[in-house]
């Protein structure tokens, strides 16, 4: 178990919603926030007594060796890394450019990958990683091949390595959400704008509330959980994985025979 109460907790992805949320939840616990991420706007609005910002491009790989580097001299020790920031680009593959295929995987795997190789050796003793994976990371979606992969990597990242640090006294948590009420979809790369724009609508309609995510986060850190799954779409999908493997596959080419996941 890991306490909160004056912990320093690194959250990447920390503008967006899930990282906006996640944020309260830990101050709610007591802890003390170094938010990271790319929008530096976003980040401003965060900035307060326990929070303190950093604006980096996880996408390249010296800034992820130089925020390690910068966070390790300004607070001499970090508690718990949360590896939350993530993007998408909604399209078929072969309509992706290389730009976009290499922006999803260096975010949304590389980055956590080599964050955490560089915060473990500075991470405190009985400290914590989270890894925030998806749904897509245990299923695949059409019009998501590159996010599919990155996630299904991550989750088998996060899964090998609490494996690898269970004698270590250290923890690692893997957060699986369906989908989730945010501008997720909404800012995200599109080939298919119109449908991209109705799937973003919905999202934000029924999709689980990004609290839920970051209870789930918390939940991970303080009871040394090693697998989360949040929403009834994660838990439905995981059920019939389960029990009737062939049937979410399914579903999905009667989707794509309909043409809702593309423009007409």
């Amino acid at each position: 178990m890991t306490p909160l109460t004056d912990a320093v907790v690194v959250l990447t992805g920390a503008a967006g919603g899930v990282g906006r949320a996640t944020t309260q939840a830990l101050l709610a616990r007591g802890a003390r926030v170094v938010a990271v991420d790319l929008d530096a706007t976003g980040l401003d609005e965060m900035a307060g007594p326990r929070v303190e910002v950093l604006q980096a491009d996880l996408a390249e790989l010296a800034a992820i060796e130089d925020l390690a580097t910068r966070l390790h001299a300004i607070h001499g020790r970090i508690d718990v890394l949360v590896n939350n920031a993530g993007l998408t680009v909604h399209g078929r593959f072969d309509a992706m450019t290389t730009e976009e295929i290499d922006r999803v995987i260096d975010v949304d795997l590389r980055a956590p990958i080599h964050l955490t190789r560089a915060v473990l050796p500075r991470l405190s003793a009985g400290g914590h990683v989270v890894f925030v994976s998806s749904m897509a990371g245990l299923e695949a979606f059409p019009t998501q091949t590159t996010y599919c992969a990155a996630k299904y990597g991550l989750r088998g990242f996060g899964a090998a390595l609490r494996l690898e640090l269970e004698r270590s006294g250290i923890g690692a948590s893997t957060v699986l959400p369906g989908t989730i009420a945010t501008p997720f979809l909404a800012n995200a790369h599109t080939h298919h704008a119109h449908t991209t724009r109705r799937l973003a609508y919905l999202m934000q309609r029924f999709g689980t509330p990004p609290e839920r995510v970051a209870n789930a986060i918390v939940r991970g850190i303080e009871r040394n959980r090693g697998t989360l799954r949040v929403g009834w779409d994660c838990w439905a999908v995981s059920a019939a994985a389960w029990l009737a493997p062939p049937l979410v596959p399914f579903l999905l080419r009667q989707v794509q025979r309909l043409d809702l996941l593309e423009d007409a």
